[in-house]
């Protein structure tokens, strides 16, 4: 399993080989390879305002969220319900696990927030810069389904990304953010619903296998090593015997052999008498 693409980046995704990373140019790319452009109905005025909304989201509110995962790495393995032993796929306890988690990732991330500018800022102004994010996308979402009308566009897409991981955050864990959007922003509540329903049916699944194809069939497990137990079966049956067989055979009739000497011996003697 790959966990960056390399350019060092999450999302990637795989087509037919060809890696293809960050989320803009992913949904540009499989627009134009499956004709369909979720922004086609937008007028360019609707447009031009999708484009400044997004960079808002990916280059601002982005980085106030990164900045409390690095800040409170703990609280993330906690608020997400991390099981790092099963994301890794590795029998490492989680105990050491957890403990180089919060020291890598709180160093590294801590070092990126930063070197990009926000994380030189104090807690109460970053998470100002947040609050004001989210109240100019409630603003603009107003009372409509979606950003632009009864239909989502990238828009919706991508500002689902970044609030599903402020929402779902698990509520015995302590976040300004998602307390302020839960209260003051009820609306991208109801949108960030809307999209996981509309998008994600299998949520759960997802959540709790780790498994982002879980709506695909899976072979029945047991199935294929029914068959091949039933396959080594019938061929130890018809397997020819082997050198051991062979001694013991050999064996036993010299054993046999051995009580029909001695039965004669006795017979022998019996007449004798």
């Amino acid at each position: 399993m790959k966990y960056r693409s390399k350019k060092g980046q999450l999302p990637f995704v795989e087509i037919n080989g060809e890696e293809i990373a960050d989320s803009t140019i992913i949904i540009k790319e499989l627009s134009q390879k499956f004709g369909h452009d979720l922004d086609a109905a937008l007028t360019p005025e609707q447009r031009n305002i999708a484009h400044a909304s997004i960079s808002m989201v990916e280059n601002h509110l982005a980085w106030v969220v990164m900045w409390w995962r690095t800040k409170y790495p703990e609280l993330v393995l906690k608020g997400y319900k991390v099981n790092l032993q099963h994301a890794l796929g590795t029998r490492i306890p989680n105990g050491i696990l957890n403990f180089f988690f919060k020291f890598a990732f709180g160093r590294k991330g801590s070092k990126k927030v930063k070197a990009q500018g926000i994380g030189v800022h104090s807690a109460e102004e970053i998470n100002a810069f947040g609050q004001g994010d989210l109240k100019v996308l409630s603003d603009m979402l107003a009372d409509k389904p979606f950003f632009f009308g009864d239909e989502p566009t990238t828009l919706d897409v991508v500002v689902f990304a970044q609030l599903a991981q402020i929402y779902f955050i698990d509520k015995e864990v302590s976040y300004a953010l998602r307390d302020y959007m839960t209260e003051s922003c009820p609306n991208l509540v109801g949108l960030v619903n809307r999209m996981k329903e509309r998008c994600f049916p299998d949520w759960d699944d997802i959540c709790t296998t780790l498994d982002l194809n879980s709506h695909l069939p899976k072979p029945e497990e047991g199935k294929d090593n029914k068959e091949g137990g039933k396959d080594e079966k019938e061929g130890d049956q018809e397997k020819e015997p082997d050198d051991k067989d062979i001694e013991k055979e050999k064996a036993d009739e010299k054993e046999k052999d051995k009580g029909k000497e001695k039965e004669t011996e006795e017979n022998k003697e019996k007449e004798t008498k």
